[in-house]
């Protein structure tokens, strides 16, 4: 499968360079010796909001789909996207871990019977906070606050704490490794090209019977 990368000069586009299975070939990314001028299946964006009409601009030039990584995007750049939906897939996801989509079934399910509020960490060079993670698990649980700490060369750390009558339960999802997010982008880029124009999220991902994510395959 044809992919190009954009923000492949990042650390998550360089990651995603590393993982790239056998039947995946790199044909292009943006900020690198590569050029545009060729053709893609699908388009992998580890970038910045900033880059947003660029790369939609690419996915109307090479007519594909598109995996959206970045977080931060303002209202007017997700509407950006949702009209780009309308002629190609596109998945967007703060998020490409299975870990952390588990614990947003968990939010959902004790979302207005729990008092929750969420803690993350991110590497003090990260420039959005809260995180599009923490956002995202602040919309499946309905926490009332997100504490944000910029601290060392962290990954990514997300805790959540449920308060019950007589319980607290809390949950931390730690992330090891960039090859996580990077392995997930890439497995729901195969499942991308397959699926008709939409805008889609890693839980439309998640749930396709045939294409389950599985941590020990692909790498």
């Amino acid at each position: 499968m044809k992919t190009y990368i954009y923000g492949i000069s990042g650390k998550m586009g360089k990651t995603i360079t590393e993982c790239l299975p056998d039947d995946f070939a790199l044909v292009g990314g943006a900020d690198s010796r590569h050029t545009d001028k060729c053709g893609a299946d699908v388009i992998i964006d580890f970038s910045s909001p900033a880059a947003t009409s660029k790369v939609i601009k690419l996915a109307d030039k090479m007519s594909c789909p598109v995996v959206i990584a970045t977080t931060g995007h303002n209202q007017s750049q997700i509407e950006e996207i949702r009209k780009c939906a309308t002629r190609h897939a596109v998945l967007m996801s703060g998020n490409m871990s299975i870990g952390i989509h588990l614990i947003m079934q968990m939010c959902k399910d004790l979302k207005g019977i729990a008092d929750c509020e969420i803690v993350e960490t991110h590497h003090r060079s990260k420039k959005d906070a809260p995180s599009g993670t923490a956002l995202m698990l602040k919309e499946a649980s309905g926490a009332k606050a997100i504490h944000s700490l910029r601290l060392s060369s962290v990954i990514g750390q997300h805790t959540i704490t449920f308060g019950l009558d007589d319980e607290i339960i809390t949950v931390t999802h730690t992330a090891l490794s960039r090859k996580l997010f990077a392995l997930g982008a890439i497995k729901a880029a195969k499942w991308l090209i397959t699926m008709p124009p939409s805008l889609y999220n890693f839980d439309d991902f998640i749930n396709s019977s045939t294409h389950y994510y599985n941590y020990n395959s692909e790498r």
